[in-house]
């Protein structure tokens, strides 16, 4: 019978360093998640000061620049939560590679590092113009 080539998981140099790089963009990611959330309460709560405010300025009669508020405010929010949308696919996309390079180097262990798919190549390897529409019309809008 053939002999089991396979030995225990025994982190190297190279592993920790980049298990240490793993726990920091997954830090930035959560972060960049809790932004997005707040910029959305922000927005919302800007804009009801905003259009009260213009309510009383205009002397309480309807003006354009109550429809120019009410556009503007959300379209810069969209844009900024749009950003930090693209840029958190970006971050996964590199821990994704990270992850991918740990289960390389681990290849011939009995205990490997899980082994999940941080984020799918087909969202990571979109074009520029692809990854900038999906971020902008991205699910948690």
């Amino acid at each position: 019978m053939g002999e089991d080539v396979s030995k225990p998981y025994v982190k190297s140099l190279d592993d920790e360093l980049d298990w240490k790089l793993m726990d920091q963009l997954y830090g930035v990611v959560v972060q960049m998640s809790n932004f997005c959330f707040e910029i959305k309460k922000f927005c919302i709560t800007t804009q009801f000061v905003v259009i009260a405010l213009l309510v009383k300025f205009t002397g309480d009669r309807l003006d354009h620049s109550l429809f120019v508020a009410g556009l503007a405010i959300p379209v810069a929010f969209w844009f900024l939560d749009s950003v930090a949308y693209y840029y958190q696919v970006k971050l996964r996309g590199t821990m994704e590679a990270i992850r991918a390079q740990i289960k390389k180097r681990s290849e011939n262990t009995i205990i490997a590092p899980e082994s999940k798919v941080v984020i799918t190549s087909e969202r990571v390897g979109r074009s520029l113009v692809q990854g900038v529409i999906t971020a902008a019309f991205n699910h948690s809008m």
